[in-house]
């Protein structure tokens, strides 16, 4: 029996689809929390920063899903990039909304802090879960 080859697109599915319920479960978590703190403004700042997180997240995706499907050992290194390209697009894309004055600055800032931290938690299991199992495949 032969092993397939995960490739890049699969790898980038797979991470982005984890932010994705990541960012639904802090949004479900923090939705009556904020509502009653902030009330309909509280809520769309709320479903922003999740969304903003998400999107610096599928970004800073990138480097680990190319590393995984074509240099497994260099992972680890590209989890480090991917860090650092997720830190600089969450703060272009936070930045903006913060001084635009559209959105409860607090819940904003917030939110996206607590997505983005579980995010990056569950994105860098996820990676070390593929490392290991890229190396098990060569053995």
């Amino acid at each position: 029996m032969t092993k397939a080859r995960v490739t890049f697109g699969g790898y980038y599915a797979v991470f982005v689809g984890v932010g994705l319920a990541t960012a639904a479960v802090v949004a479900g978590i923090g939705y009556f929390p904020t509502v009653r703190y902030g009330g309909g403004g509280g809520a769309a700042a709320l479903l922003v920063g999740c969304a903003v997180s998400w999107i610096a997240s599928c970004i800073g995706a990138i480097p680990t899903a190319a590393a995984l499907s074509s240099r497994p050992k260099q992972a680890g290194t590209a989890i480090l990039a991917s860090t650092m390209v997720r830190f600089v697009t969450a703060l272009v894309l936070v930045l903006p909304l913060i001084l635009c004055g559209w959105f409860d600055r607090t819940v904003l800032v917030l939110f996206v802090a607590v997505s983005y931290l579980m995010m990056l938690l569950a994105d860098t299991l996820l990676a070390l879960r593929m490392i290991q199992r890229a190396e098990e495949q060569k053995s």
